[in-house]
């Protein structure tokens, strides 16, 4: 069964009652429009089903249709104005710091109230693709697509192979650096073996003054001038 309806202004919640509800009716295989009509407004509580009561004073339900009953469920929830609120924020939609995946569910979800795009495969491609980040964009349109489902499959896989790039990248410069600090020290270490050898020298070849003292002769060396 359907989860619960019981009003409100949000159109994505009056939306999806409506996905499921169906859904369930056509897996129940119901014929006749009074059964179906019957089944949806049993879920219906609290403002939902104060609003049936008088819907049902007003009509017979016995010759309404199921699309009589969805034009009036409609009205009554999904207004006018928040329609117009949702159709401006899919037009304004881009992928942004969103995955494409999160674009692709917010693009749907607001598709739905769109049905001049969401009828027209290549209104819906179009506006799909122009909305993706500039990195994954180009390649996408290079490609000419004539499917929506292709076209999102080729922007995950995009997305994915652009991600494993900038990890490749990260790594080499990662490497990199490494690379350059260890041949530092090692150039470091070098001159430094390399002075301290030419001190050593230094000290080895120093002028060294001659003392006799007799049989006895001392050699000295001078730790100032050497």
């Amino acid at each position: 069964m359907p989860t619960l309806f019981e009003g409100g202004p949000d159109p994505l919640v009056v939306d999806s009652f409506m996905d499921r509800l169906e859904k369930h009716l056509n897996a129940m295989n119901l014929v006749t429009d009074k059964l179906k009509i019957t089944l949806a407004t049993y879920n219906f509580i609290g403002d939902a089903e104060i609003w049936w009561k008088i819907v049902s004073h007003t009509y017979n339900l016995d010759t309404m249709t199921y699309d009589t009953f969805k034009k009036l469920y409609y009205e009554k929830y999904f207004l006018a104005p928040k329609q117009r609120e949702l159709n401006k924020e899919f037009d304004g939609l881009k992928q942004g710091n969103m995955t494409v995946t999160e674009y692709k569910n917010k693009f749907t979800s607001l598709l739905r109230f769109t049905p001049g795009i969401a009828n027209d495969e290549e209104g819906k491609i179009k506006k799909f693709v122009d909305g993706l980040d500039l990195t994954i964009r180009p390649i996408i349109a290079a490609s000419e697509p004539i499917e929506y489902a292709k076209v999102v499959q080729k922007a995950l896989v995009v997305e994915a192979e652009s991600k494993d790039s900038k990890i490749i990248r990260e790594s080499y410069k990662h490497n990199r650096s490494i690379s350059a600090f260890s041949e530092g020290q090692s150039s470091k270490k070098q001159k430094h073996e390399q002075s301290g050898f030419r001190g050593q020298q230094l000290v080895t070849s120093a002028p060294t003054a001659s003392v006799s003292m007799g049989s006895f002769k001392l050699n000295v060396t001078c730790f100032r001038y050497g």
